[in-house]
């Protein structure tokens, strides 16, 4: 591989075989490096593509501020978190604002300033899985730059895991929160009762929520019309389906967007389960 351009003295712009311009990252790769001249391969730590301009603009101010130990360890994290998660992750999706975000955290941190993380006290329990794997980048915080990162951290790393779940613009992660948290609350209000946080019906109830805020926010919803099943759930899961229409009332008045019929189906079979589950 030839270099491209040199961004700085660890990272270069190079070319793929199909003639896609992908970024090189390694301590010392350009150092004194020439267009046109070929990489020492040895020192390539990490290869990735940057999907398109808006992208490849972040990028480019990010490296111009940020520095290099913190992008390696951003890269680390990204693969971390992709190993470690149950679903598929989009690493190019998720490195970008990962790494910017780590970057502003070590930074209040080393100002002795700490965000409140109460506002976001329930992610914990909306998404157990990515919250366990922000709780690991938080300690790993820690042993890397020896900062007292606090056990709230983890609420944010967790919602940089969930847009890239999810294929979602950094911002939107709070309003899929939420959107999933409209719809809990509502069920336990609606039914007088408390959700079993760990129980898996529960836990299929907020993949389910979370694929449902996607399509919210980005106004892809289902659109199968009324078939024999809907008529079904309508008359077998009576409760469950007025429910369902609470909580999309909510959110159309909320987001001003209208929701498919198909959608109340799968919505109030998921409560229908969560009611057996809790009797």
């Amino acid at each position: 591989m030839q270099i491209k351009q040199v961004i700085n003295n660890n990272i270069v712009f190079s070319e793929d075989e199909q003639g896609n311009e992908i970024v090189i990252v390694g301590k010392g790769i350009g150092f004194r490096g020439q267009k046109g001249e070929e990489l020492d391969t040895s020192k390539v730590e990490k290869i990735f593509t940057l999907k398109d301009q808006k992208e490849k603009d972040h990028f480019m101010l990010m490296v111009g501020e940020i520095p290099y130990e913190v992008i390696s360890f951003g890269l680390r994290v990204a693969d971390y978190i992709a190993a470690c998660c149950s679903k598929s992750i989009d690493k190019r999706h998720l490195l970008l604002p990962l790494v910017d975000h780590i970057y502003t955290t070590l930074e209040r941190y080393k100002q002795g300033i700490h965000l409140e993380g109460n506002v976001l006290w329930n992610i914990r329990y909306l998404y157990r899985e990515e919250y366990k794997i922000g709780l690991d980048v938080a300690d790993m915080m820690i042993s890397a730059f020896g900062l007292p990162i606090a056990e709230e951290e983890a609420n944010y790393i967790t919602l940089h895991i969930i847009n890239a779940e999810l294929d979602l613009d950094p911002q939107d992660g709070y309003k899929a929160t939420a959107i999933i948290e409209i719809a809990v609350n509502t069920v336990e209000e609606h039914f007088g009762i408390r959700l079993d946080r760990e129980s898996a019906d529960f836990v299929r109830f907020i993949t389910h929520l979370q694929f449902f805020a996607k399509r919210m926010i980005k106004n892809t919803f289902w659109d199968e019309g009324e078939d024999e099943i809907s008529r079904l759930v309508r008359y077998q899961y009576k409760k469950a389906y007025e429910c369902t229409k609470q909580i999309i009332g909510k959110l159309e008045e909320k987001y001003h967007i209208k929701v498919e019929e198909s959608e109340y189906t799968y919505l109030a079979i998921h409560i229908a389960r969560l009611l057996k589950a809790s009797e």
